[in-house]
């Protein structure tokens, strides 16, 4: 690869730049090889906030997705309630609270003189891939507990450190399908999983102070010198 970021390519106070895009973009592909880009010229750490890993919260969040919650009892619906917010509303909770912990390292990083470059972004957005989802993928729960977390979860959102520049990769559909029966990955998504979540997630704004959308239908090299381009002009 001869693509090079120039030395005056980048702010050298740091900036954070995310890379986003729905299942079979190219996501990590595009992050792994701009990361190479940047770090002949200055230092560089990725960071990841689709499903951030992060030690005793992480593994709070897997506990309670894989919690029964002690199930029914007879005719009572109240701990089957309570057992469907232990499973999907408190781990989306966490969840929230990882991605927090993310971004404010990422904009620690950058204040320091790193450029991060980040698989993924949070988002206001309601239900989107990345977003909150208490209040939209539960509609099976209602009441005030309920209410309780989704006002929390949509807080914590709130207060997410912007990224500088997010670059969203468009693809079209048939390719997200072709290129994710491509991969070679545990548990990955189905296409009827792919299509759907394409669907949802086509228009999807991360919070940034900029978003650009670049298309990835192409080759490699293709992105690769459409992001040179915009990184350059800053």
């Amino acid at each position: 690869m001869n693509t090079r970021c120039d030395d005056s390519a980048l702010p050298r106070e740091g900036q954070v730049l995310v890379i986003s895009g729905v299942d079979g973009a190219g996501k990590s592909t595009v992050v792994d090889n701009l990361l190479s880009m940047l770090e002949a010229t200055r230092r560089v750490e990725r960071v990841s906030a689709g499903k951030p890993q992060g030690g005793r919260l992480e593994a709070l969040r897997s506990w309670l997705r894989n919690s029964d919650g002690g199930g029914t009892n007879g005719g009572d619906r109240r701990p089957r309630h309570r057992a469907r917010i232990l499973r999907d509303a408190l781990p989306s909770l966490v969840l929230a609270l990882l991605r927090l912990k993310v971004s404010r390292r990422a904009r620690a990083l950058a204040r320091s003189g790193v450029t991060v470059v980040s698989d993924r972004w949070p988002t206001l957005e309601h239900g989107k891939m990345d977003g909150p989802k208490i209040a939209t993928d539960l509609p099976g729960l209602t009441g005030a507990v309920l209410r309780v977390l989704a006002g929390w979860e949509m807080a914590i959102y709130r207060r997410m450190e912007p990224a500088d520049i997010a670059f969203y990769l468009i693809v079209d559909e048939q390719v997200a399908i072709q290129r994710n029966a491509e991969r070679v990955k545990a548990g990955k998504e189905s296409t009827e999983d792919i299509v759907r979540r394409y669907r949802e997630n086509i228009d999807f704004h991360p919070i940034a102070h900029r978003v650009e959308r670049i298309g990835n239908n192409g080759t490699l090299q293709e992105v690769l010198t459409t992001l040179e381009g915009r990184l350059g002009g800053l």
